[in-house]
């Protein structure tokens, strides 16, 4: 009987001992993860614009060093990714760092020189000789520099036009309409009108809308802000590449969602859309359309 209690103290002292070195593993093990915890929380590294005491120019964020790009980056000056034509980023380059602006001399109405990209393309047939330029009490001359491409980086298929119907029916659509007419889901619950891309109305289902007299329908906002009047149809295919890249008003940029590639495709079913509204009567058209598109 002596030797059954015996052992049965010792077996509980085991089981006690087993006890205590498990609760003070667990605890050992729950310091050192509070410990790892507390140092991934407060990494070694700077906030975004967090100042720096260890740089001369007390910056954080560290500039690229002058010539460094990335795998599979673009040249800046390659029409693919900003649709401007080699023209403009001469000039661009030709100017050395920024000027510095005099805030108290009035704005000037059109600084060529300073601005870069903006919408300064003469159309087909435009006469430079009678632009207005709000401001000026006569008509001044507008030469404007072919800033933006008129023809597609590479060469648009059937492929890239059915592409471009996808990409445009996902990310367009909901604003424009997917007949481009500007009256999208969006647009029906209040949010802005966006520019339609044709001049005429596409249907009797179409809700009218008043437009400003000097932008009619379907004619570009950005470049009545120069003084030049033109409907979308007409714009450079680079200039509707740059407001996609950039955006333009309500419309934000869709540069992060859409690949330049995808841009230049949805760029062209949107010049097929507008050709099914008004496509130009010339023999030329009227061939391929009998031809059954193959020239």
């Amino acid at each position: 009987m002596t030797r059954l209690c015996e052992c049965q103290h010792s077996e509980e002292k085991a089981h006690r001992r087993s006890v205590l070195l498990s609760l003070l593993l667990l605890c050992v093990a729950m310091l050192a993860g509070s410990g790892c915890r507390q140092k991934m929380a407060e990494q070694p590294y700077y906030r975004p614009y967090e100042a720096a005491d260890f740089f001369e120019d007390g910056r954080s964020a560290r500039p690229l060093e002058r010539g460094v790009i990335h795998r599979g980056q673009y040249l800046e000056t390659d029409p693919l990714v900003t649709g401007l034509t080699r023209e403009e980023w001469g000039r661009i380059y030709s100017r050395e760092g920024n000027p510095k602006p005099d805030l108290n001399a009035p704005p000037a109405i059109e600084n060529r020189e300073a601005t870069y990209g903006a919408p300064r393309f003469d159309p087909p047939g435009f006469d430079p000789k009678k632009i207005k330029i709000p401001g000026q009490q006569e008509p001044v001359p507008h030469p404007g520099p072919a800033v933006y491409v008129q023809s597609y980086p590479f060469e648009i298929t059937a492929t890239d036009l059915k592409r471009g119907q996808e990409r445009f029916t996902i990310y367009c659509a909901v604003c424009h309409g997917p007949l481009g007419n500007g009256q999208g889901k969006i647009w029906e619950r209040g949010y802005l009108t966006p520019t339609s891309f044709h001049t005429e109305v596409v249907g009797d289902h179409e809700v009218h809308v008043e437009h400003p007299r000097d932008v009619p329908l379907g004619y570009s906002r950005n470049y009545g802000l120069w003084g030049i009047k033109i409907p979308l149809r007409d714009v450079p295919v680079g200039y509707i590449f740059e407001v996609i890249t950039k955006g333009f008003a309500g419309m934000p940029s869709y540069s992060a969602q859409i690949p330049p590639a995808d841009r230049w495709r949805i760029i062209a079913y949107v010049r097929v859309l507008q050709l099914s509204q008004y496509a130009p009567d010339s023999a030329e058209v009227k061939s391929l359309v009998n031809a059954g598109g193959k020239p």
